[in-house]
C-alpha cells in the first residue's frame, strides 16, 4: 500500500489519525475532481455511452462515504469531555477507525487513475470479463460444425467473472493493477507453505497435510491468486477479438521491485509466463501528480486501419460524395422545400440537421481520400448511376459525372474535375483529391476456383490474402453481388475499403472472427494484420430525393 503500514494504531495520537484522515480526504477530492472533469468531457463529446465507468465511479464514491463516516465518528469522539471518556476508551474507540483508514482502497484507485492517464482511447475503467469453464462438452461436440456460431457454443455454459481495471487502445489492451507489496507477497507464500517462491517440495507438502501428486485444485495448483487471475484473463481474452486480434494483457505492480528479491523475480516470471506484459516499481503518487490530464487522448475512437495508397470506395460513400446534403447549406435545402409547400422524409431532415453540426465530407471523408488513388467496382458504380437516374437532382447528376469522369467530363484532368466539383459545393475540395474514381471490372466469381478454396492466379501470390477464410465468409454470408464485389475486391487487393454500410461491415467482421476462433482452436494460425481492411463511417448521406407534398 502507499499509506505507511509500519505503525501500531494504539500508539497513534488522535491528532495523527486526524492527519491521516485529512490526507486521504484531500487526495480523494483531487482524484474525484479529475474524474468528474473526465466524465464532463466524455459527455461534451457525446462519448459517455461508449465508456464503462460504473465500477470505478462506485469505488470512488464508496471511499468518499467511508471517509465521511470515519470523520463523523472521530469528530464525535474528540468532542466528548475528558471526564466522560478516558484516554484508554478513546484509543479503543479510535482503533477500528485507524484500521479502516490504513485499509483504505484509495491508493488502489489512485493507481488505476494514474495508469489510466497514461493510456490512450479508454473504453472502460473497471470491466467484468467472463471466463468459460473447461467442462464445455457441448462446445467440444459442435466445434467442427461450421454452421454453429460462437454464441451458440457458449450458450448455457458455466462462466466465472473477473475484473479488468482498464480497457484501453479501443479494446486492444486490458490492464490489471495490483498494489501488492513484497511483504504481502511473502505472506501469501507462507500461506501456501513455501519456503521460497514456488516451493512444491515433498517436505513442504507433507507439512501442510498434502500428498504430492494428489492436488485437488483447492490450492489453485500451487499458484498465487494474481497468477491464477492472469491465467483467467488470458483465457477470457481468447474469447474476444478487436480488429481481428485478441486483447493484450498488461499487469502493473507499482509496489514491487525487480532484480532485488529472488522470490519477487520468480513471481514476476510466473506472471510473464501467462503472456502478460508486466511492469513494476512505479511511484504512483508522482505519476498522479506529474501526469498531465489529456482528456482528448483518453477518448475512445473508431478502430483505426492503416490507410493504403489506393482506397476502394463503396457505393454508400459515392452517394455521400455527390449528395446535395453534403454540399449545400441546410437553409438552402429546407427553404426551397418550404416555398413549394413540400417537405422531405424525416430521415433526410435528420441527415440535414446532422450535417450542420458535423459536416461529413470535410470531417470524415476528405481526410481519408486526399492524396490517394480512388477506385470502385463496376457493381458499385452501376448502382450509384441507377440511384442518381431515379431520384438525383440536377446538381447530384452533375457531381456523379464529375466523380467518375463521365459524360462531358470524360478524359478531363484531375484539376479540372476538382474545380468543377468545387463549384457545386460550399466546402473546399482538397487540392490533393485525385478525381476521377477509377471503375474496376471485378468478377468475384472468378476470384475463387472450384471447391471454394483456391484463388485466381492474379491474386494467388498475395500471401496476406487468406483464401480459405475468405471462401468460408462468402459461403456463410451469402452477400449480394454489389457487396460481394466491393468487399472482396478490397480484401483480395489488400487495399482499404471505405464504407457507410455498417450492417454488412459488422456481419463481415463477426464472420471472420468466428472463423479465426475455430481455426485457432484447431491450431491453425493466420496473419491477422490485414484481414478484410475496412473503415466504416458512423454516418451516411442519401441523395436528397424528391420532396413530398404535405
Amino acid at each position: 500500500m502507499l499509506v505507511s503500514n509500519d505503525h501500531d494504531g494504539n500508539e497513534l495520537s488522535p491528532q495523527s489519525s486526524a492527519d491521516l484522515l485529512n490526507s486521504l480526504q484531500s487526495r480523494t477530492r483531487a482524484l474525484l475532481q479529475e474524474f468528474q472533469s473526465y466524465q464532463a468531457h466524455l459527455k461534451a463529446r457525446g462519448k459517455q455511452q461508449q465508456v464503462e465507468l460504473r465500477v470505478f465511479k462506485r469505488g470512488i464514491e464508496s471511499e468518499v462515504k467511508s471517509l465521511e463516516k470515519i470523520a463523523h465518528v472521530l469528530a464525535t469522539s474528540y468532542s466528548n469531555p475528558p471526564c466522560i471518556v478516558d484516554k484508554s476508551d478513546l484509543q479503543d474507540d479510535e482503533s477500528p477507525q485507524l484500521h479502516a483508514l490504513r485499509s483504505s482502497n484509495l491508493p488502489f484507485y489512485e493507481a488505476v487513475w494514474g495508469i489510466a492517464k497514461s493510456c490512450r482511447h479508454i473504453t472502460a475503467l473497471g470491466k467484468k470479463m467472463f471466463v468459460v469453464g473447461n467442462d464445455n462438452t457441448f462446445g467440444k461436440e459442435i466445434l467442427e460444425d461450421e454452421s454453429v456460431s460462437r454464441k451458440a457454443i457458449l450458450r448455457g455454459v458455466t462462466k466465472k467473472e473477473t475484473l479488468v481495471d482498464i480497457v484501453a487502445d479501443n479494446g486492444l489492451q486490458w490492464v490489471k493493477i495490483s498494489t501488492l507489496t513484497e511483504k504481502r507477497l511473502l505472506f501469501e507464500m507462507a500461506k501456501e507453505g513455501w519456503e521460497t517462491y514456488g516451493d512444491r517440495g515433498e517436505d513442504s507438502d507433507a507439512e501442510n497435510g498434502h500428498t504430492p501428486g494428489t492436488d485437488d485444485g483447492s490450492r489453485g495448483g500451487g499458484k498465487l491468486e494474481l497468477v491464477r487471475l492472469c491465467e483467467d484473463l488470458k483465457t477470457a481474452a481468447q474469447e474476444v477479438r478487436v480488429q481481428f486480434q485478441h486483447p493484450q494483457l498488461r499487469v502493473v505492480l507499482p509496489n514491487l521491485r525487480e532484480g532485488i528479491v529472488p522470490d519477487v523475480d520468480a513471481f514476476l516470471a510466473d506472471l510473464r509466463a501467462t503472456g502478460a506484459i508486466v511492469e513494476c516499481n512505479m511511484d504512483i503518487h508522482k505519476l498522479v501528480e506529474e501526469r498531465q490530464l489529456d482528456l482528448e487522448t483518453l477518448i475512445p475512437t473508431a478502430p483505426t486501419v492503416p490507410l493504403t495508397s489506393t482506397i476502394n470506395v463503396d457505393c454508400t460513400i459515392l452517394l455521400a460524395l455527390i449528395s446535395d446534403i453534403s454540399h449545400y447549406p441546410s437553409h438552402q435545402l429546407l427553404s426551397t422545400s418550404v416555398r413549394k409547400s413540400e417537405t422531405y422524409h424525416k430521415a433526410i431532415v435528420n441527415q440535414i440537421d446532422s450535417e450542420v453540426s458535423s459536416p461529413m465530407l470535410p470531417n470524415d471523408i476528405y481526410p481519408l481520400l486526399a492524396a490517394r488513388d480512388l477506385e470502385c467496382t463496376l457493381h458499385a458504380a452501376q448502382r450509384m448511376r441507377e440511384i442518381v437516374q431515379c431520384m438525383g437532382t440536377p446538381s447530384e447528376v452533375n457531381r456523379a459525372e464529375i466523380l467518375l469522369g463521365e459524360g462531358q467530363y470524360r478524359d478531363r484532368p484531375s484539376s479540372t474535375l476538382r474545380e468543377a466539383f468545387g463549384q457545386l459545393s460550399m466546402h473546399a475540395i482538397p487540392t490533393t483529391m485525385r478525381f476521377p474514381v477509377r471503375v474496376v471490372d471485378f468478377d468475384v466469381n472468378a476470384l475463387f476456383g472450384p471447391g471454394s478454396t483456391s484463388v485466381a492466379l492474379n491474386v494467388e501470390s498475395r500471401q496476406s490474402f487468406p483464401t480459405s477464410v475468405a471462401a468460408r465468409v462468402r459461403d456463410r454470408l451469402r452477400l449480394t453481388p454489389i457487396n460481394a464485389s466491393v468487399f472482396f475486391y478490397g480484401w483480395a487487393s489488400q487495399i482499404v475499403t471505405l464504407t457507410s454500410n455498417r450492417t454488412v461491415a459488422s456481419e463481415l467482421h463477426k464472420a471472420i472472427d468466428d472463423i479465426l476462433d475455430r481455426d485457432e482452436k484447431q491450431g491453425w494460425q493466420h496473419d491477422t494484420d490485414f484481414l478484410a481492411p475496412l473503415i466504416c463511417c458512423e454516418t451516411a448521406r442519401s441523395l436528397i430525393g424528391k420532396a413530398k407534398f404535405k
